[in-house]
């Protein structure tokens, strides 16, 4: 022996520098598995394997006389960074619910473009969305996307080997070197990362089902890369939804909402991609700033709605754009009617008559509304009202017959909003198309849309409970409260009201527990939450002893107190997790006017509302 050790001998292992091509792509580790690394099995997609980029060499090549430097199969191949805006003159002809309502194609023959971005085709309603519209990372997913990815519309998915093929023999025609990429200054490496974010997150939590039939994801799709405002719009919200990881976000969120704003003012009045952009960015700025209600934005949205139901009125009725558009600002109205003075927000218009081709043709769900147009519009029509009451009452000083003829004309109109709640039937399941979502069945929509019914009787018969009193005394057989005559055998009226308004709100409380925090109506939840928060009261022991309602008051406190608790929790608990799932900068408003709301309700204080402690304290925000 000569005391040397033998060398290491190293494994014969080769390693691919770095891993697949989508995990170099995005700078992440790869364990190199075959035939597929770990991470693109995890996240269910194809792995684009291991092969080392041929980079061609043109250094020996002699000029070949059969291709031009303007042939089209070289102008179609640029490089991905060469991201540009190229308006199409099909993007007028797009149908946002064609997006909404076609299943898709497993593949799709590529077509030769002009410009890096396909341009937006027409899409026809009996035709298929085609999948290679859509970016290989808008379908889901926790995979993060590279910047390159982001630009490109047109899929790059391994699972298209008729489309890469082509792209890869046109890229050995095209013979000449790549030209330096050129990057629009409104498309820097911070928009790229803005617009990679919003497809992430945005889209399921802004709708309550979140598939390719949800136009935030496939029609912002289809367009961002060839309308500017879209873009802009799409940024700006995901800024709003990373305001919590650094305030800078607040100050980019403001600006691409400027940005945005400056453009649709030059927009034509009857354009969809402005009332688009506005659908996205106008009922967002709380997720910036939780009093920023964007009132001017939606009356902005209503005047161009206005607009086009003006502009021709049997087209109109029969235009999916425009009934997609018109159902969102019911919604928009409705989240906005409890936070803004009436005069200050314009009411809708009836809407157009729909002419429906075949009576058994089903409906679709709409991403705010879900399956409850009618009902959302009658929650937001008695929203102007308990606001205007409220609003009223807190600055008359004196007794006015003007003041008594209004409150009047406001039982009145309260008397009507119930009948219309009251005779709302729900939709069947049947009748609506379903929503490709797994985590949203189209029973989660139904139960909302009951839900908001409850919600819109609570806040009638709470700011106006002689409704209430009068309905439980039909139901009783007692003597209307007018006459001055009651049945003895029940409670004190306030008494009784109090107790069936907890007991009601406690049963929609429980139908909303029954929709799981992972359904895509979540984002709709705290609204309900707010509503039905400050029926959950307590009835003391000594308002239970002079109705003689009960011999054994102490058991009777303890079943109502623990019932009360356990639905207050739940409240809370839905709340705090949605902290965690959506912007939680309107989220922690709605927390603090449930608090301040309990808080009141039991240091003692009688007729707790929770409307009337949003508008003392000033919170008012957009709880959606």
């Amino acid at each position: 022996m000569t005391g040397r050790t033998a060398p290491a001998t190293r494994r014969s292992v080769k390693k691919s520098r770095g891993g697949c091509t989508r995990c170099k792509a995005q700078h992440l580790k790869c364990d190199e598995k075959k035939p597929e690394c770990g991470r693109c099995e995890r996240l269910g997609v194809g792995c684009p394997g291991y092969a080392q980029p041929l980079k061609w060499s043109y250094k020996h090549e002699v000029g070949q006389p059969g291709f031009s430097a303007q042939s089209p199969a070289t102008a179609a191949v640029q490089t991905p960074r060469e991201f540009h805006f190229s308006p199409s003159s099909a993007m007028a002809e797009l149908d946002w619910t064609d997006l909404m309502f076609q299943p898709m194609l497993d593949s799709v023959p590529p077509a030769p473009t002009e410009t890096i971005l396909e341009p937006v085709r027409q899409l026809d309603w009996n035709t298929a969305t085609p999948v290679n519209a859509f970016p290989s990372w808008a379908t889901g997913g926790d995979d993060t996307i590279s910047q390159n990815d982001a630009v490109i519309l047109h899929s790059t998915s391994s699972r298209s080997p008729v489309r890469r093929k082509q792209n890869m023999l046109q890229s050995l025609q095209s013979h000449r070197p790549e030209l330096p990429p050129q990057v629009p200054r409104s498309l820097s490496h911070q928009s790229t990362e803005l617009i990679s974010y919003y497809f992430k997150e945005v889209p399921r939590v802004y709708s309550m089902f979140d598939s390719m039939k949800n136009p935030f994801r496939s029609a912002v799709s289809e367009l961002f890369g060839h309308s500017l405002i879209v873009n802009l719009a799409a940024q700006s919200m995901a800024a709003g939804f990373l305001v919590e990881v650094h305030p800078r976000f607040a100050k980019i969120g403001r600006n691409l909402r400027r940005e945005a704003m400056e453009l649709i003012k030059k927009e034509d009045s009857t354009d969809y991609k402005a009332l688009l952009a506005l659908s996205m960015f106008g009922p967002t700025g709380n997720w910036l700033d939780a009093s920023d209600l964007g009132v001017e934005f939606y009356n902005m949205a209503r005047d161009r709605i206005e607009a086009i139901r003006s502009s021709d009125t049997v087209m109109v009725a029969n235009d999916n754009n425009f009934k997609f558009f018109d159902e969102g600002l019911v919604f928009w109205e409705c989240i906005l009617a409890y936070v803004v003075d009436g005069d200050l927000i314009r009411p809708a218009q009836p809407s157009l008559e729909i002419q429906h081709p075949n009576i058994s043709m089903k409906r679709a769900a709409h991403p705010w509304t879900g399956v409850a147009r009618e009902m959302v519009q009658t929650v937001a029509d008695i929203g102007r009202l308990v606001r205007a009451h409220r609003s009223r009452l807190r600055k008359q000083t004196f007794v006015t017959q003007v003041c008594l003829d209004q409150l009047g004309h406001d039982l009145l109109v309260a008397k009507e909003f119930e009948k219309r709640i009251l005779a709302y039937q729900l939709p069947d399941e049947e009748s609506i198309l379903d929503l490709e979502d797994e985590a949203t069945p189209i029973h989660h929509l139904i139960t909302m849309a009951e839900v908001n019914r409850y919600a819109g009787l609570l806040q009638l018969y709470r700011v106006f409970p002689d409704l209430l009193t009068d309905r439980l005394a039909a139901e009783d057989g007692a003597m209307d409260h007018w006459t001055g005559s009651t049945n003895t055998g029940l409670p004190a009226n306030g008494t009784r009201n109090s107790q069936w308004l907890t007991a009601f709100a406690i049963e929609a409380l429980r139908l909303l527990e029954s929709v799981p925090i992972e359904s895509g109506t979540r984002d709709f939840h705290p609204f309900m939450l707010v509503l039905c928060s400050s029926e959950l009261t307590c009835t003391s022991i000594n308002e239970l002893s002079a109705s003689n309602t009960s011999e054994s008051h102490d058991e009777e406190m303890n079943e109502t107190f623990i019932e009360v608790s356990m639905v207050r929790k739940f409240v809370l608990d839905r709340l705090t997790t949605c902290l965690s799932l959506l912007p939680p900068t309107p989220i922690r408003v709605c927390i603090d006017i449930v608090k301040e709301t309990w808080k009141r309700i039991d240091a003692g204080q009688k007729d707790v509302y929770w409307l009337d402690v949003m508008m003392e304290r000033g919170w008012e925000t957009i709880m959606a």
